[in-house]
């Protein structure tokens, strides 16, 4: 994972009829903007925030018995610590597959540092804000003594020591006072050119954050403010957008006291010196990490409010702001604890919906090994669904309904496979591509080993490697608690490797290569997604709509579409609209069908039935396979009649989703070498829950 890696994938807009002039421009969103007014963000890009990885020594491979190999193991500075990647194109409908997801911008550690929270501005070309962060280590070196030009690393803290080079960030382009980062530095992206420079450095009483780094962050529009949370001192701090501080607000004395809890006030004894013995880079109670009872991480403002997390008793809170003034009310207002089991772990991501609900992610307890493989637990960490009681109970401590839902996050175990950071999105339409008019309708989040189960590996191998830590998206509102449709384990997603190159392609025991998805954890951050116009009610997408369950009925037809391609016959052919072009015959087709079992040889059939609904002189269907574990039977050109076979399970794992798509034309136009109409429509479908039993 010494720097994460993508591959780029087209993009584009679905549902229209394009022209074969927009053909050669979808690298990006262009509805919002003119050609000359664009930002570094487009509709529905994530940035995604994680460890920028390792510079191995090159003279040889790692051997982890050689010490001497992990003492000149160094934080890579031109590693990617944050990236801005598209998820607006899959090009199918979710079915767990991994998806080389599109690259767009990259941020380095000789920049920025290492990262976890991150939040946008409403600019009309959003900023993109950083918060500083020990979630994947601190790492320390003594100046070169052995002179081979790099520096010698230590595990515990000595006179003349210094952070490593990547640790902390250092661009200023503006060139700041103080434009050095340190663990309490907020680095600002400007949306329209990308360059990096310091927003702010959170002190307390004009005493820098020594080493416990930043929480979350977060970005109230209404009152054009940023909000930070700091694990050193335990307060939160908010910005004005020039970096000015305006207030701070003290959990622990004005926040527990208004709840009639004993104050927690900061001790300033805690303070890291770096430079003392007593710092130990493996021991995380040395970091002066604040106490855990007025130790603030996740934020987000909501309807007026400001909500955090509290790591001691996994607790929410929220506080108001003064009419008058705007200040922080000197009140504070307990919400709810998160469940302690199996593990109390801290909540390190919050999101509103517009529906109401608060989703929280928990982030494995912190850690740190000396060879940077292992920074948080992995296996336990939670994404919950909260609803408010309607009306409040005035019987339950709690205006939240006591019930938490829970998603399914990864396939391994409990599908509890969370890095701690999450959002919504838009939803997607049936063809796979982003439908900003479905607000809310997805629900991204990172993860480490998301693709591994060893009972469905045989499926889930057809869709790309078992073992990748990246980001999982995946419809909003199916939860683990719904008796049907649960998307457990998590079959409808969009699975994003965050670098590839880290997925051994062998097994483990023959790779030389210790630094890949296999053996790290906590490798992952947090993410933001870029959502604007969903004021209104959330909801639509592929998996949405009034009843939040799959389609009614094993069939789900979509309004089909004349699209020019550019791609070899039975697909129609590049045309100019309005000379060469044949009829958008919009509205085509639809079908419906079923699955059938054959005993003889144990593999589900699906066998649709298929209407053109406007006069076509079609004879032949083209079927694209685009789902793991499913073949299309008979080869793929079809005569056109009905019903048609139009693709059998045989790996499928039961439940699984699936799609196809289909071409109808007409064989003899499609062999003219012209263009030709091409009637276009999507199957999605739902794999039947049980095993097509083999007698």
């Amino acid at each position: 994972m010494s720097a994460f890696g993508f591959r780029k994938s087209r993009q584009f807009l679905a549902k229209v009829a394009l022209t074969a002039g927009l053909m050669a421009s979808f690298s990006h969103f262009s509805t919002l903007a003119s050609a000359e007014e664009t930002g570094i963000l487009n509709l529905g890009d994530t940035v995604i925030t994680g460890f920028s990885g390792v510079m191995e020594p090159t003279t040889e491979a790692p051997d982890l018995t050689n010490n001497s190999v992990l003492d000149e193991t160094l934080i890579n500075p031109d590693g990617i610590s944050a990236r801005i990647t598209s998820v607006a194109a899959p090009g199918y409908i979710w079915d767990a597959r991994v998806w080389p997801a599109y690259l767009m911008k990259e941020f380095h550690a000789k920049d920025i540092g290492q990262v976890f929270g991150v939040t946008l501005d409403d600019a009309k070309f959003p900023n993109i804000y950083f918060a500083a962060s020990s979630a994947y280590g601190l790492q320390l070196v003594l100046p070169d003594a052995d002179n081979d030009g790099r520096p010698e690393r230590i595990k515990t803290g000595e006179a003349g020591d210094a952070w490593m080079d990547g640790q902390w960030g250092t661009a200023d382009t503006k060139g700041a006072v103080g434009s050095l980062g340190g663990p309490g530095s907020i680095w600002k992206v400007d949306g329209v050119t990308g360059e990096v420079s310091l927003f702010a450095n959170v002190q307390l009483g004009g005493v820098d954050n020594k080493g416990a780094g930043l929480g979350n962050i977060t970005f109230a529009a209404d009152m054009q403010q940023i909000f930070v949370s700091d694990l050193s001192t335990g307060m939160i701090h908010r910005f004005d957008l020039a970096g000015n501080e305006i207030e701070t607000f003290d959990h622990g004395v004005t926040g527990r006291t208004a709840a009639n809890l004993a104050p927690v006030p900061h001790d300033p004894a805690s303070v890291v010196d770096i430079a003392s013995s007593d710092f130990d880079t493996e021991d995380t109670e040395t970091w002066g990490f604040t106490d855990k009872d007025r130790r603030v991480y996740a934020l987000s403002y909501h309807d007026g409010r400001l909500f955090y997390s509290v790591v001691g008793g996994s607790q929410i809170w929220s506080m108001g702001f003064e009419k008058d003034t705007g200040k922080f009310e000197q009140s504070a207002q307990w919400e709810l604890d998160v469940p302690k089991k199996p593990k109390a772990l801290p909540v390190t991501d919050i999101v509103f919906t517009n529906k109401g609900a608060m989703v929280l992610a928990q982030r494995g307890a912190i850690k740190s090994t000396y060879d940077y493989l292992n920074f948080a637990d992995y296996g336990k960490s939670r994404t919950y669904r909260y609803w408010l009681e309607n009306p409040d109970d005035v019987n339950t401590p709690s205006r939240w309904i006591a019930e938490s839902e829970e998603y399914a996050v990864g396939f391994e175990g409990e599908q509890r496979a969370t890095d701690g950071g999450l959002d919504v999105n838009y939803g997607y339409t049936q063809e796979g591509y982003l439908d900003t008019g479905s607000c809310e309708a997805s629900l991204w989040t990172t993860g480490d080993n998301l693709r591994n189960n060893k009972d469905l590996s045989e499926a889930l191998l057809k869709g790309g490697a078992l073992v990748i830590d990246g980001v999982q998206g995946m419809p909003a509102s199916p939860v683990k608690q719904y008796l049907v449709d649960n998307n457990s384990p998590p079959w409808a997603s969009y699975m994003v490797d965050n670098d590839e190159a880290n997925t051994p392609q062998v097994d483990f025991n023959n790779d030389p290569t210790i630094y890949n998805d296999l053996t790290t954890t906590g490798w992952m951050g947090d993410l933001v997604s870029y959502h604007v116009g969903c004021t209104g009610v959330a909801g639509g997408g592929y998996w949405g709509g009034a009843g939040y369950g799959w389609p009614q009925g094993p069939a789900y037809s979509t309004d089909t579409v004349y699209v020019p391609e550019d791609t070899t016959p039975p697909y129609v052919t590049e045309c100019t609209p309005g000379v060469d072009c044949p009829t958008d015959p919009k509205m085509c087709a639809k079908t419906s069908g079923e699955f059938t079992c054959d005993g003889a040889t144990g593999t589900w059939t699906y066998k649709g039935v298929l209407g053109v609904t406007q006069a076509f002189n079609a004879d032949a269907i083209k079927v694209t396979q685009t789902s793991a574990g499913t073949s299309i039977p008979g080869g793929s050109t079809l005569p056109f009649s009905s019903p048609a076979s139009f693709f059998e399970m045989k790996d499928g794992a039961p439940g699984q989703l699936m799609s196809a798509s289909l071409c109808i034309f007409n064989a003899a136009d499609a062999a003219s070498g012209k263009p030709f109409d091409c009637c276009k429509t999507t199957i999605a479908v739902k794999a039947p829950s049980t095993i097509c039993v083999k007698k």
